[in-house]
């Protein structure tokens, strides 16, 4: 009795691109998350340096630094902050002493064009100081 061996090849190796659809769908959910993470963190990154330099100001407008010292000087600083960051126009800066607090205020929304939808990022950010304090 005599064995021959018949070497057959697997059924599955004939099919192609068995692992491409996959590769594909990865591929794209990574492209579509780095595109919003693109479009989104210079917004992200534009409200935080605002949220430090309204802290910033706020600190040095309680203690009544130079340039900081009266709302006219205050909202002159804010004229240079905002032109430095590029926060839209329409950003509603306030600024109110109450009790023994400096309380700093802005407001604006900033859209961001994802193509198909455009999202309106919110931007409330508020900075408070105790007078005195220093």
């Amino acid at each position: 009795m005599s064995r021959h061996f018949v070497l057959r090849r697997p059924v599955r190796a004939t099919e192609r691109g068995e692992g491409q659809g996959q590769l594909i769908a990865v591929v794209t959910i990574v492209a579509i998350i780095g595109f919003i993470i693109f479009k989104t963190l210079p917004v992200y990154w534009r409200e935080q340096n605002v949220r430090n330099e309204l802290t910033d100001m706020a600190r040095k407008y309680a203690i009544g630094a130079k340039g900081f010292a009266t709302e006219k000087e205050l909202e002159g600083q804010w004229l240079k902050i905002s032109n430095e960051f590029n926060v839209p126009q329409e950003a509603k800066f306030t600024a109110d002493r109450q009790g023994g607090k400096v309380i700093l205020k802005v407001q604006y929304t900033e859209p961001i064009n994802y193509l198909v939808y455009t999202y309106d990022w919110e931007v409330n950010a508020e900075a408070s100081d105790s007078i005195g304090r220093y």
